[in-house]
C-alpha cells in the first residue's frame, strides 16, 4: 500500500514537471509585410528587428517588396527598432580606392537614414497577431 502511494505521488510529480517544462524556450511569431520606397515596392534589400529592452533580434531579406520571417526563426512577444538598407550595389566613383574588410567596395545606401541607422521606427510583436508590418519609405 505504502509502495503505491509512493510510486502515485512520484507519478503525479513527473507530470506536474513534464507538463510546466513543455515549452519552457520562448515562443516566436511569424513576422511578415510590405516595404514601399519612392511608390514602389522595394526591389531587394534587408529588414532587422533590434529588440528594444528584451527579445531576439531576426532579419530578412526583402525581394521584390516583401520579407516574411518564419515562426521558428521569428521574435517574441515585444516591441522592436526596425532598420531597413537597400545598397545601390554599384562601385563608387573613387575606382582606385582599396576594397572594404569584405573584399567589396562600399555602396551607397538609397534608404533614408531615419529607416536605417538612425531609425526610431518601432513595431509590437504579439501573442494575438497579425504580426504584419508593412513601412512605406519616401
Amino acid at each position: 500500500m505504502l509502495i503505491s502511494r509512493t510510486l502515485s505521488a512520484v507519478a503525479f510529480l513527473l507530470a506536474i514537471v513534464v507538463l510546466s517544462g513543455c515549452d519552457s524556450s520562448t515562443r516566436r511569431y511569424a513576422v511578415s509585410g510590405n516595404i514601399t520606397f519612392k511608390n514602389s515596392p522595394l526591389k531587394t534589400g534587408t529588414i532587422t528587428f533590434y529588440p528594444v529592452s528584451t527579445g531576439t533580434q531576426a532579419g530578412e531579406v526583402i525581394s521584390d517588396g516583401k520579407y516574411e520571417i518564419p515562426r521558428e526563426k521569428g521574435l517574441a512577444p515585444g516591441k522592436y527598432r526596425v532598420s531597413i538598407s537597400s545598397p545601390d550595389g554599384e562601385t563608387p566613383a573613387a575606382g582606385d580606392a582599396p576594397p572594404g574588410p569584405g573584399g567589396n567596395f562600399a555602396s551607397k545606401e538609397r534608404i533614408p537614414p531615419e529607416f536605417n541607422e538612425k531609425s526610431k521606427h518601432e513595431i509590437e510583436v504579439t501573442a494575438a497577431g497579425p504580426n504584419e508590418f508593412n513601412f512605406t519609405i519616401p
